[in-house]
């Protein structure tokens, strides 16, 4: 049965002024204090959900929540710096905010300043520093960080090959959920690289990337479970 327009209507109204009072309590309570208020409140603007979009109000917003202690605001800044999709792209300003975002304890910012380095984003590209960046990101608990640092070198990609630094590194992003870095420490597990050969280490490893949403590894783990592989 289809509600009748009144209904709908009001239900409308009721809907539009809950949204304006949050609205309205996080900017009072950024207005007071900053922080996490403040960066809800950029990311509505720059989504304009709720409000009309506000890309230098996002900015500001942004900005203030970065100066009050919350460094994803500053990672999240430097994104939408870099997408150019909401602010005009400004390469050398997103990676500062990466750079004081890591300083913070934000291991996404430290990830971003990784690839800026790697990839001459706003800097001139620079190898080691790239690659601190991405030890920091781990160090941090971000998940990517482990794992592309494992790869580097696992694979020896512009450093020495070292397979038990690979093997500590996707640990650590398996700790973290990466279902990724699981799968390729229990790769490393059945072909004893960088570790002991340990194939019922390998099997719990595949489990765990399963358990975390790759599908591949919940085959993987029946397969060297049956001995079909």
């Amino acid at each position: 049965m289809r509600a009748p327009a009144a209904l709908v209507l009001l239900l409308g109204l009721a809907q539009s002024a809950g949204a304006q009072q949050t609205t309205d309590e996080l900017t009072a309570a950024c207005d007071q204090s900053g922080g996490q208020p403040c960066f809800r409140l950029a990311q509505l603007y720059a989504q304009g959900a709720s409000v009309r979009q506000d890309a230098r109000r996002a900015d500001g917003l942004a900005v203030r929540a970065c100066d009050t202690g919350v460094p994803e605001a500053c990672t999240q800044l430097g994104r939408w710096l870099l997408q150019g999709l909401i602010l005009d792209i400004d390469e050398h300003r997103a990676l500062a905010l990466f750079r004081r975002a890591c300083e913070a304890g934000d291991g996404a910012g430290c990830e971003e300043a990784s690839l800026a380095y790697e990839r001459g984003t706003g800097v001139v590209p620079n190898l080691s520093t790239a690659i601190a960046y991405g030890t920091r990101g781990c160090e941090q608990g971000h998940p990517r960080s482990c794992l592309r640092l494992g790869d580097r070198y696992e694979r020896g990609l512009d450093v020495a090959t070292n397979e038990a630094r690979a093997a500590g590194l996707y640990r650590t992003g398996c700790d973290l959920k990466e279902a990724n870095s699981c799968v390729r420490l229990a790769r490393m597990y059945e072909d004893g690289r960088g570790v002991g050969r340990d194939i019922s280490r390998a099997i719990a490893l595949y489990r765990r990337a399963c358990e975390v949403g790759n599908s591949l590894a919940c085959q993987l783990a029946v397969l060297r479970e049956e001995g079909l592989m």
